[in-house]
């Protein structure tokens, strides 16, 4: 039984390495020098990548501060560059869900240069970061 154990050991250690590589992420979002709060910061790994990852997600709260989850649960974001997508809307308090049969559409107050066509970029390195810090100038 015991010698069936140590046998074990290399492949269980192997596969518990098998995972990207992750760091914790954090920072605050302005808006024309304004926090900006409840609003969706994506960060997404470089396509040039060869095997990029899942992406991470957070909410900002009301001072603008958020903390990246990656998309399978984990806190964090990949090693690595990212795009970063920001997008916040109108009136949008967080309480009412988009898909709720009462749901209202709301306009969108940044420019697509931070979200759809974005702009953003962030290098993700080992350690990670708690100043992810973005600097946003409304021109619409």
């Amino acid at each position: 039984m015991r010698s069936r154990l140590l046998s074990l050991t290399p492949l269980l250690l192997l596969m518990a390495g098998c995972g990207p590589a992750i760091a914790p992420v954090s920072g605050k979002v302005t808006l024309d020098g304004k926090p900006l709060g409840n609003a969706t910061v994506t960060f997404m790994p470089d396509s040039d990548a060869k095997n990029p990852g899942p992406g991470s997600q957070a909410k900002t709260d009301a001072e603008g501060k958020y903390t990246l989850q990656l998309l399978t649960g984990e806190r964090g974001a990949i090693l690595g560059k990212h795009v970063v997508s920001i997008t916040a809307y109108e009136g949008d308090d967080g309480s009412v869900p988009s898909s709720a049969p009462t749901s209202v559409f709301r306009k969108a107050i940044l420019d697509e240069k931070y979200n759809s066509k974005s702009e953003l970029r962030f290098e993700v390195l080992p350690g990670g970061s708690t100043s992810a810090d973005f600097k946003l100038e409304n021109v619409k």
